[in-house]
């Protein structure tokens, strides 16, 4: 392709760690310069919703981050239609991340606790965000909430997932390598490549691994010395590597501490959390199974702090219950 293509990289509900990734590309991204145009990326240039709107078409649109909000919505729907590929870059995009956990409260309980709540919030008149307001003819205002907090693809069909929060560099040569093949050959990828392996990161974790795992009581990791050369596991700490993809290069667990999931499930997971539960009150106790009760597996199983943040850490909004069953609050 002679023409330099047009890439757009276009923000949703994120902590900006997607953007530092992708300058972190140094010299790579340099190379892409002479045959890229990017046309939108808002937290590096002057750019308003406007100038998205009066783009006609764009090559490639990376959007990071999830969708939280109306604006988030609206700007993924121009993305859809005017990207030739849409990227979901990072585990928001992908699988809704850490911001969906916001999905297990009410849409104005988040709102309260952000605005009313906090210790150093100071709002007499107890005013929370939402509402559109004029002041000397302008209609300003915050964009309001959406009833969830979720990954694109609950709203637009993705060609290319990039996992990771942020993607690391093992995901982002696949990117780049896609990029070069669009601007050479203008190779189109099939809708729904993910560019991650195919395995767990169990198969490639280097620990020892006994026969059979026998958790007797967990524990964080801050509570005690780890044991760098035997699975997180088989000492009673939460490590997502079963119900997680291969392709970030481990780099968790080489620093001797556990995975987290933000690559997300393997091809044959649905829901990471839901299987990972299932695997996981398969370890507890089992050698001393016949002689506890239910009631006394079950507390123990409730050691575990937080588990939803554990299990779907990354993942809530991809899962089967992705958000809370009550009925929002307007």
């Amino acid at each position: 392709m002679a023409e330099r293509i047009k890439i757009a990289i276009v923000p949703g509900a994120g902590c900006g760690g997607c953007d530092v990734s992708i300058v972190n590309l140094h010299e790579t991204l340099l190379d892409l310069i002479g045959a890229v145009d990017i046309v939108f990326w808002p937290t590096a240039m002057d750019a308003k919703m406007e100038d998205f709107k009066e783009i006609d078409s764009i090559d490639i649109v990376l959007f990071e981050g999830s969708i939280r909000t109306k604006e988030h919505e609206e700007k993924l729907l121009l993305a859809r239609k005017k990207a030739k590929i849409l990227v979901a870059y990072g585990s928001c995009a992908c699988f809704g991340g850490i911001f969906s956990l916001g999905n297990l409260f009410f849409r104005r309980e988040l709102l309260e606790e952000a605005y009313l709540l906090t210790p150093t919030t100071e709002n007499t008149q107890r005013k929370l965000p939402g509402k559109l307001v004029n002041i000397d003819g302008i209609t300003i205002g915050v964009p309001e909430l959406t009833d969830a907090n979720l990954p694109i693809d609950r709203f637009v069909k993705v060609d290319v997932y990039a996992p990771g929060c942020p993607p690391r560099e093992e995901v982002q040569e696949k990117l780049v390598g896609m990029i070069r093949d669009y601007i050479e050959h203008g190779i189109i990828p099939e809708r729904g490549t993910v560019l991650a392996g195919l395995k767990t990161i169990c198969d490639e974790c280097p620990r020892e691994k006994p026969e059979k795992i026998v958790v007797e009581k967990f524990r964080r990791v801050h509570e005690g010395p780890i044991d760098d050369k035997k699975c997180f596991l088989a000492q009673g700490i939460i490590c997502l590597g079963p119900v997680t993809r291969t392709g970030c290069g481990i780099p968790c667990i080489k620093a001797n501490m556990p995975c987290r999931g933000c690559m997300g499930p393997p091809p044959n997971v649905r829901d990471p959390g839901a299987k990972y539960i299932t695997s996981l009150a398969s370890l507890v106790l089992i050698d001393k199974e016949k002689e506890l009760t239910d009631e006394e597996i079950v507390r123990r199983v409730q050691e575990i702090p937080d588990p939803v943040g554990y299990f779907y850490r990354f993942t809530f909004g991809k899962g089967i219950f992705h958000k809370t069953l009550r009925r929002d609050k307007k």
